[in-house]
């Protein structure tokens, strides 16, 4: 008796957000048709791809149909992000930080875009954007200089460039507790640009600590460009830390906040070989 023949996989529909998702990985096998006589004109699901996707069940329900989760997808939603306009705050010593309300995501919590700029000069020899990359992105290089950060790990690798991670971050601003995100991260370097775009996960597919409480991220993202004299980083944050706290509290401790963030950062980079 001959063994059966495995099923070919369900095609979803066009238009729905299931093709929207995972349209990167719905394509013919190899760019051509399979041929035998059963399977003729049968598409194959590919997973290895230039585009990248996160599996549904790391998807929030508001994401659905507002970000498509391929790498041209989100590039296409950075950029719109980039063209947004957002009303400035502060601005100081190559730090600019502005805010606005996002709507589509969540309309209720304020996104903070934060750009700086640092001179190369700053640097005994100026980092790759591939070392800045590591430096924000590996587990045991951050550890090292993000004082913000008590634990940090990935949890589940999707791709070489995408993932799931946990976070515990210390209390932060003498008000806000210990804080556990569990995020879908993937960076992206295209055109000489890097991208790093991170959301979190439903809270129940990914069941944390006990006694730990849940933040939000709705969004985050950082690009970092460079040219001959500077490095520029562009920096969107959407984050619901889930306490009463007035916004002019965080928005009074917010310049200080990023200085300390982006001066550690520097530093480590500037030993890192």
């Amino acid at each position: 008796m001959e063994d059966e023949e495995e099923p070919l996989p369900q095609i979803p529909e066009e238009g729905s957000i299931a093709m929207k998702i995972f349209s990167c990985c719905f394509q013919p096998h190899n760019n051509e048709i399979e041929l035998n006589s059963e399977r003729k004109n049968a598409s194959k699901v590919i997973y290895e791809t230039n585009d990248t996707f996160f599996p549904l069940n790391t998807i929030r329900q508001e994401e659905k149909g507002k970000i498509t989760f391929t790498k041209m997808g989100i590039l296409e939603y950075i950029h719109n992000l980039q063209d947004l306009v957002f009303p400035g705050l502060f601005e100081e010593n190559g730090i600019k930080i502005s805010k606005r309300n996002y709507t589509e995501i969540n309309g209720t919590i304020p996104i903070f875009r934060f750009e700086i700029i640092k001179h190369k000069l700053f640097f005994t020899q100026p980092p790759s954007i591939q070392m800045m990359l590591n430096a924000m992105t590996n587990p045991e290089l951050r550890k090292k200089w993000d004082k913000n950060i008590k634990e940090y790990k990935i949890v589940e690798k999707l791709r070489n460039n995408a993932e799931i991670i946990r976070t515990v971050t210390n209390k932060q601003l003498a008000v806000i507790p210990e804080k556990e995100f569990y995020d879908k991260r993937i960076n992206i370097i295209e055109s000489g640009a890097c991208y790093l775009f991170s959301t979190s996960v439903p809270d129940s597919n990914y069941l944390g600590v006990k006694n730990l409480d849940r933040g939000t991220n709705y969004l985050c993202v950082m690009i970092i460009k460079e040219d001959e004299e500077n490095f520029y980083f562009d920096c969107f944050n959407q984050i619901d830390v889930n306490i009463n706290i007035p916004i002019e509290f965080i928005e009074s401790n917010l310049l200080n906040k990023v200085k300390n963030f982006f001066d550690q950062y520097f530093d480590f980079l500037n030993v890192l070989k």
